[in-house]
């Protein structure tokens, strides 16, 4: 056998075109793969820093701590901020003792929406007339949205909601996050509403089954200050 005649088909050719193509074929699908991906996501942004706050109101322990301003001309009934703590902590024990009481809180401000989130540093009693904030019932309604802790999603973390914030929602709002429903439309104008149970307090641990996912539940609405609250029963939420 003629060892000089042996052929052999690759031998002297140049792979680099070839490997050039696969790349950039492969760049094109896994690039298109991801836009598509990418554009069925919500945008997590929205939530900003809204700086340092120094702010003097009425406190509201329930169903979540909140701190109604005074009246102005931008908020002619008062304008509530909810309040959380550093980390993943809410601040329920030092509200319940200030409850009904005017109070000066300082902390770091968030903003999302219709809602300010106020991390607060100190909260103390404070000078001055107290008046406790009008609560305006608005009926029944059967809402559909998503349940979010308030302090991420009103900017401090993104994404602050969908199925990957999942677990970090259900440590902040058991630490004593305020809870938040992102609703699909907007009721009396806003598309964020602080949650609470029946009958006013706390949601049960149950919540945790219905984070994440966009969930539809019956309940009462009513509105203290500029804050829009709806009172559910959580375990009865479904999947829509």
């Amino acid at each position: 056998m003629n060892h000089d005649s042996f052929f052999v088909g690759w031998r002297g050719r140049s792979v680099s075109g070839f490997l050039i193509g696969v790349c950039i074929l492969a760049f094109v699908l896994f690039g298109g793969l991801a836009l598509a991906i990418g554009s069925a996501v919500n945008d997590p942004g929205g939530g900003d820093f809204a700086g340092d706050k120094d702010l003097t109101g009425v406190v509201v322990a329930e169903p979540y701590p909140l701190l109604v301003l005074d009246p102005d001309a931008t908020h002619p009934n008062g304008h509530a901020v909810l309040m959380s703590g550093g980390g993943k902590h809410g601040v329920e024990a030092l509200a319940a003792a200030l409850s009904g009481k005017r109070a000066r809180a300082t902390g770091a401000g968030f903003k999302r929406g219709s809602i300010d989130m106020l991390l607060v540093d100190t909260i103390a009693g404070a000078e001055g007339p107290t008046s406790a904030p009008a609560m305006e019932p608005l009926g029944t309604w059967r809402l559909t949205g998503e349940i979010c802790d308030g302090k991420c999603v009103s900017g401090v973390m993104r994404p602050g909601d969908g199925l990957a914030h999942k677990a970090c929602a259900n440590v902040c709002i058991s630490g004593g996050v305020p809870p938040v429903l992102v609703t699909t439309a907007p009721v009396e104008g806003a598309g964020f509403l602080l949650m609470g149970d029946r009958n006013g307090h706390a949601l049960p641990d149950s919540f945790r089954d219905h984070t994440g996912l966009p969930q539809r539940m019956d309940g009462s609405v009513r509105r203290i200050a500029d804050v829009l609250i709806f009172q559910t029963d959580v375990d009865a939420a479904v999947t829509p």
